[in-house]
C-alpha cells in the first residue's frame, strides 16, 4: 500500500533512522532506480494517493524497496515480480542473488525462473504439504511426475 507523498516518503514509511546508504541500496536492489534515475524529481517524485501516479510495476518496486530497506535477516516475498516488466524482473533477480546470501528468503511464486533464488522448495497443494526438499531434487521429481497434486486433476 502506498500513501500520498513522494517515492522516498513511501520507502521510508514506518522506519526510524535510516542511513542514506541503506536507502540508496534499497532503491537500487528493488529496481526503483530504474525509473527515478531518469526522472528530474528522482525520489521526490509524487506517487499520488494509493500510488495512482505510478504504474503497477513501479508501485511494486517501491513496496519491495520498503521491504528490503532494513536489510532483514528473514524476507517473505509473495509474487515479488508479478507486475514488473521483463527488464525490471531480471534486474531484481540479479540484485537479490547478491543480497540474499546468509539470509533466509521465503518466496511464494508461480514463476519457475525465480527459483534460481532458492535452495529448497516446499510445495503446498490445497493446504497440504506435498513436497519438501532441495531444489534440484524437487524439480526432478516434478519433471518425472513423481509429485501428485489434487489441483492437477
Amino acid at each position: 500500500v502506498l500513501f500520498h507523498g513522494s517515492i522516498k516518503d513511501n520507502i521510508l514509511f514506518g522506519t526510524k533512522q535510516v542511513t542514506e546508504y541503506h536507502l540508496l541500496r534499497a532503491v537500487q536492489l528493488s529496481g526503483v532506480s530504474m525509473f527515478t534515475d531518469v526522472d528530474s524529481e528522482g525520489l521526490e517524485q509524487q506517487v499520488g494517493e494509493g500510488g495512482k501516479l505510478l504504474s503497477r510495476g513501479q508501485r511494486q518496486a517501491v513496496a519491495l524497496a520498503r521491504a528490503i530497506l532494513s536489510d532483514p535477516q528473514i524476507l517473505l516475498l509473495d509474487e515479488p515480480t508479478a507486475s514488473l516488466d521483463a527488464r525490471a524482473e531480471k534486474q531484481f533477480i540479479q540484485s537479490m542473488l547478491k543480497t540474499i546470501k546468509q539470509r533466509t528468503l521465503f518466496l511464494i511464486t508461480h514463476k519457475m525462473h525465480l527459483l534460481q533464488l532458492v535452495d529448497r522448495i516446499i510445495i503446498l497443494d490445497r493446504g497440504y504439504l506435498v513436497a519438501d526438499g532441495p531444489k534440484d531434487v524437487i524439480l526432478e521429481k516434478l519433471k518425472n511426475g513423481e509429485i501428485k497434486m489434487d489441483s492437477n486433476k
